[in-house]
């Protein structure tokens, strides 16, 4: 059953191209994985570690000076105790209010009365009329702590839970639940007070704006965060800086009066403990090592974050969506594998890739720094993955068709042309096998005239090694003029120039053939000098008959995918054969050798030739002519006596 014209095309293309296709499937696989490992949390860890690097490289803000913080510090506790009785903040409160700040809000539970001056504590809220009371809203067994009723009416509240990640690092938080966190009743009087301005809440689209920008809230599949809690209204918090980065000023210098108003004047004061012992300390990203940042400064970063984001365009932290993340993520695995796949030069492939890793990590500081924060970890291991995985399958197939070649090539060619064999493979091999191909060469054929004679003087284990020796004296002569030994037939040996890679131009193809006259004569007077040390050792001498033609042939592969051999055929082939035979008919001079008329033309008058005749060989009906080799001209082109030494 013939097969439709496409689906012959497609498979001809596939067979083209299957390793491509290979890598083509290992990069889509790598890309899938990384994304199935992210979408499973797999790398939320390091992502949010990386996360926390880009943070604290960039935390380089000013202070911002709408913000001041009172802090009640280790030595504060000492002297007047903890905690601190109602009348102690009132008079906190009293001091502050004094110096008309904007808003005063106090990170400490009030809902219970402490020791003495409540009423005090309550008429000083009042007066102030613009203090912010913390709540805390019910959460993993913790309970719900209630604004007072007797500050209620009278001030505002927010909650001060905060979102605490695996390390107890908190990166976000939930800015608004039922109602509004510490920090944005703060900045809601701020923003009130001093610009007339809100932050405000479009219930259709269920979104706050803060000045033109949507505040991005997070969702449970938000950057790294996989499956997370995401209730409440939640956001990246932007930290502005390091730890202490607001201005601080203690609570008993604020009680004493040590203060002038203009500290406080239009700021937003934040009243917290950064007392180590109360244990009200968190890690940040900005905060490195055993260093931690206190509830109230981070309380100070958000109030920070939304007024800036208001009335400076300050941005805040966003993210793609996942569709875009994954894209983004899967053409950096495509541009790995893509890599390995099409430039073969492994050194090229690891320097790109060492500069595109580069790239990446600096595009996402520079995206970080303008508030994006992109998938770095999983774009950058599949960057590298796909690539080191393609690139160890391309050498795996480079170091099989090596394999190859070497077994079919490095017994029969010098190193040197080996070498120009791997760097042209792809030019003739196909699935391991060089394919067959018209090539014109030129053929040297050697047989040995009485190889039984001398055989007979020596013991078996001596006729061996005198033969290795013969053979390989030919052989070596061969190698050394560009020549590739085919075959070796008993004491006869088979040699062509031209192949394995085609040449394709009349000067190679010239050169071929007197490449071939010149190793023929290289080798008879090798094997007369060997002749006289034979001698010498009672041996009979050696007479070696050569033929030589040139002509085209089929170049390919021969035998099974286990055995596999390197061979020409044609009938060029069979001319060559014959000469070699033919003098045991005809004088072939004093060398021995005959070339054919093809391979005569080709000598250019570089050689001392002598025509014997026109005879029809041994199965030919036509008749060839024949030409002996008597010598090399000794004014023969130098170039040709030295190419051996220059086989390209």
């Amino acid at each position: 059953m013939k097969l439709p014209a496409p689906l012959v095309n497609f498979g001809a293309f596939c067979k083209c191209n299957h390793q491509q296709l290979i890598a083509g499937l290992i990069t889509l696989s790598v890309s899938l994985g990384v994304l199935v490992l992210r979408d499973n949390g797999v790398f939320r860890q390091i992502e949010l570690l990386s996360y926390d690097s880009f943070m604290r490289s960039q935390i380089n803000e000013p202070s911002d000076q709408r913000i001041i913080i009172v802090e009640i510090s280790e030595a504060d506790i000492q002297r007047f105790r903890w905690p601190f009785s109602d009348r102690l903040f009132a008079k906190l409160i009293n001091q502050i209010a004094s110096a008309k700040p904007a808003v005063i809000g106090i990170d400490k539970y009030l809902d219970l009365p402490v020791l003495d001056g409540r009423n005090e504590l309550v008429e000083a809220t009042k007066n102030a009329g613009n203090v912010v009371n913390i709540t805390f809203e019910s959460v993993d067994g913790k309970s719900k702590i209630e604004p007072a009723k007797d500050l209620a009416q009278i001030s505002r509240h927010g909650y001060v839970n905060l979102s605490i990640d695996k390390g107890a690092v908190v990166r976000r938080s939930a800015i608004a639940g039922d109602y509004g966190s510490f920090a944005l009743e703060i900045t809601q009087l701020y923003l009130q007070k001093l610009h007339s301005k809100q932050i405000a809440f479009n219930p259709d689209a269920i979104q706050f704006m803060a000045g033109k920008q949507i505040i991005p809230r997070m969702t449970a599949n938000y950057g790294a965060y996989r499956k997370e809690d995401d209730s409440g209204y939640q956001v990246m918090i932007r930290y502005r800086g390091k730890p202490r980065s607001f201005q601080h000023i203690r609570a008993s210098d604020v009680i004493d009066g040590k203060f002038t108003p203009d500290q406080f004047r239009d700021r937003a004061v934040l009243i917290g403990v950064t007392a180590e012992s109360l244990k009200d300390s968190f890690a940040t990203p900005v905060t490195a090592d055993e260093e931690v940042m206190y509830g109230v400064e981070i309380h100070a970063n958000i109030v920070s974050q939304l007024i800036s984001a208001t009335l400076d365009d300050r941005q805040f932290i966003q993210v793609w969506s996942n569709v875009l993340e994954n894209f983004w993520i899967a053409v950096w695995a495509i541009i790995g594998g893509g890599l390995a796949t099409f430039i073969p030069n492994a050194f090229k492939t690891v320097g790109l890739l060492v500069t595109l890793s580069i790239s990446l990590t600096v595009g996402s500081y520079i995206a970080f720094a303008q508030a994006l924060w992109l998938p770095i970890f999983p774009s950058l291991l599949g960057l590298i993955v796909a690539n080191v995985l393609v690139m160890s399958y391309q050498l795996a197939i480079q170091q099989s068709e090596r394999k190859v070649l070497m077994g079919i090539f490095s017994r029969h060619v010098s190193k040197e042309l080996v070498d120009i064999i791997w760097s042209n493979r792809d030019k003739f091999m196909e699935e391991g096998r060089i394919t067959g191909q018209e090539v014109y060469v030129t053929v040297l054929f050697t047989d040995m005239r009485n190889f039984s004679t001398t055989a007979e003087a020596q013991a078996p284990g001596e006729t061996l090694n005198w033969l290795n020796s013969y053979l390989g004296t030919i052989a070596n002569e061969v190698l050394a003029h560009g020549g590739m030994v085919d075959k070796y037939i008993g004491d006869a040996v088979m040699a062509v120039f031209g192949v394995p890679i085609p040449h394709i131009n009349e000067t190679e193809r010239t050169r071929d053939a007197q490449l071939a006259v010149e190793a023929a004569l290289a080798i008879a007077r090798k094997l007369a000098e060997m002749n006289d040390i034979w001698v010498a050792q009672g041996l009979p001498p050696v007479i070696t008959g050569i033929g030589i033609n040139s002509g085209n042939v089929i170049a390919g592969s021969l035998g099974s995918s286990e055995r596999l051999e390197y061979s020409v055929l044609g009938d060029a082939v069979n001319i060559a054969a014959r000469l070699e035979s033919f003098n045991k008919e005809v004088d072939g001079g004093p060398y021995h050798i005959l070339i054919s008329e093809d391979t005569h033309q080709r000598l250019n008058n570089n050689f001392k030739t002598e025509f014997v005749g026109k005879y029809a060989l041994k199965g030919k009906k036509q008749e060839t002519e024949i030409y002996r080799v008597l010598d090399i001209q000794k004014k023969s082109n130098p170039a040709i006596r030295s190419a051996s030494s220059k086989i390209t």
